[in-house]
């Protein structure tokens, strides 16, 4: 799936390109002779593909466009070859795959020869959704396809925002290098709505640090308009329709009261392929002061609820819109995900997203009803740590990369540990990780937003912090944080109960293997003793989800 990286306020460009090679072509390949009987002409290709983003409505400078698109992995891009007026290639998928434009299994080489226009487009269609829609001898290969694409009615989720988006190209050679400039067919609203902004300051490492986060705004659950952010909202809308279905009312909190805007589209002047700004009450942002704090809630725009407020008012919302609940603010017995003092913190998770030092989340229910297994294969009985160690010169650049923070990292938190499980799974082909798995699967029910990690597997800092209050010194009887007191529990789970989520109960893994017992064990909390201690990799236990935003 496609990222979005708006320019907020428009400004500069932020053209993105993916220089990558089709799966057939090497770099050795591209100074190759064509293959006998082949087109003389014929050159192995090199694929790019990028997006400079879209015009505001009524500029024409490239310098003005914002709203720029970046491709990600499992994208899929459609391409046709056109010679003499006549197809030769037909809606071939190419997806992006470990960096790469990859064709389908059993597809051949793509040759490139000047007598021949090659032509692309996103998102990738079924062929009985793109024949007799394509046009080899007009200027506009793709004419019809956007007279004829139906954008999504419901657009709230980024999925079904991206699935709306067309973009079109006409690839440009230059030196072995096929290159499309995709160009967004459809028309996008923008609309910047009124925000609180709340603003802060946490000790960290003896360091005041100022901080801020955004208070619920949108009323996503009745809105059709993927929210990107609580101040911004989008709705593409195709041009071309003269009907213009009316897609109903934006609607939104302001000052604490539900307000509903209207729209009159024929007043908007929307044009194909740019952007029209929109704003509801001036669109503007108030500052106030208040700390972030465990209990309040993780909305799903990235946005904040405030825990300790009367929330009756929002519990239609809170149903419908909430992620999780904030359950890790701030520093806590000296530590941090950050580096505090001499501890290390999660220097993987800081390097991906470095944005993300405001708080951690869990999520409102459990992956499944299914208590799962932490691992099978041959990870159920080797400490991966250890393997990751004796393995390492055998490790790509990228798997290096990873691996030089991980091991910087403390193991105990649950980024840098989850990354660890899933190298070792993309190397061991006997082992899964039925915990991350379950993970995954919820991610996909369940997206987090932009600004956030992404939801991981807790390890055993995250876990203790979400039961007993503090990642450590909660052993001894005489601490605040005391593992049988249940300190941070009893304060979370009657949010989740109040958000209509499923409390924490029974017992949970966490990310956290143990060297003791040659790599056959891993860390896990029992709610109903209470107690924690390691278990067998394939025992069975319940799996809940943590992102850091």
């Amino acid at each position: 799936m496609k990222q979005h990286h708006s320019i907020f306020p428009p400004a500069a460009s932020l053209a993105c390109a993916l220089i990558l090679m089709l799966a057939a072509c090497t770099s050795d390949a591209l100074d190759e002779l064509p293959p006998a009987g082949t087109d003389p002409d014929a050159r192995p290709l090199t694929i790019t593909v990028s997006d400079g983003g879209m015009y505001a409505t009524g500029q024409t400078r490239a310098q003005e466009r914002g709203y720029s698109t970046v491709f990600t992995e499992g994208d899929c891009i459609g391409l046709y070859v056109v010679k003499n007026g006549t197809l030769e290639v037909k809606n071939l998928c190419l997806t992006l795959q470990g960096g790469k434009w990859t064709l389908p299994a059993g597809a051949s080489q793509l040759l490139y020869s000047p007598d021949k226009s090659y032509h692309a487009y996103y998102p990738y269609q079924n062929d009985s959704d793109m024949n007799g829609k394509v046009l080899p001898g007009d200027e506009d290969f793709f004419k019809y396809v956007v007279q004829l694409w139906v954008v999504n009615p419901d657009q709230r989720t980024y999925a079904q925002y991206t699935a709306s988006d067309l973009m079109t190209a006409r690839g440009v050679y230059n030196n072995h290098t096929l290159s499309f400039a995709m160009e967004h067919r459809m028309s996008l609203l923008i609309l910047q709505v009124p925000a609180t902004k709340y603003t802060y300051t946490e000790k960290i490492d003896g360091q005041e640090i100022s901080k801020s986060y955004y208070r619920y705004t949108a009323v996503i659950s009745e809105n059709v308009y993927w929210q990107e952010n609580p101040c911004t909202a989008r709705l593409l809308r195709n041009t071309t329709d003269p009907t213009h279905l009316n897609p109903g009312p934006y609607k939104y909190y302001y000052n604490g009261t539900k307000k509903t805007f209207n729209f009159d589209y024929s007043q908007l002047k929307l044009q194909p392929g740019k952007y029209t700004v929109h704003t509801l009450d001036d669109s503007k942002v108030t500052e106030k002061f208040r700390s972030l704090k465990a209990g309040d809630y993780y909305m799903q725009d990235g946005s904040i609820l405030p825990g300790d407020e009367d929330v009756k008012p929002f519990r239609d919302e809170l149903q419908e819109s909430c992620l999780g609940v904030v359950f890790w603010v701030g520093e806590i017995e000296g530590m941090h995900w950050t580096r505090t003092g001499s501890q290390k913190g999660d220097r993987l998770l800081m390097r991906d997203h470095p944005e993300c030092v405001h708080g951690m989340v869990v999520a409102m229910d459990d992956t499944s009803s299914q208590k799962v297994k932490w691992a099978t294969g041959k990870g159920a009985t080797e400490y991966i740590y250890e393997w990751a160690q004796k393995s390492f010169k055998d490790f790509t650049s990228g798997e290096q990369a990873d691996w030089e923070e991980i091991r910087a990292s403390d193991i105990y938190f649950g980024y840098c540990s989850s990354r660890l499980m899933a190298l070792y799974g993309s190397r061991n082909s006997d082992t899964t990780f039925p915990v991350c798995n379950a993970i995954a699967d919820y991610a996909a029910v369940h997206p987090a937003p932009a600004g956030s990690s992404g939801w991981f597997l807790p390890s055993k800092y995250e876990l203790a912090t979400l039961f007993f209050g503090a990642p450590i010194h909660f052993s001894e009887s005489g601490s605040p944080y005391y593992y049988e007191n249940l300190q941070m529990l009893n304060k979370i789970n009657p949010q989740i109960a109040m958000a209509s989520g499923n409390k924490l109960i029974g017992e949970y893994w966490s990310s956290n293997e143990s060297s003791t017992g040659t790599g056959t064990v891993a860390w896990r909390v029992n709610l109903a003793l209470p107690g924690y201690g390691v278990r067998s990799k394939t025992d069975t236990y319940k799996v809940r989800a943590v992102l850091a935003f």
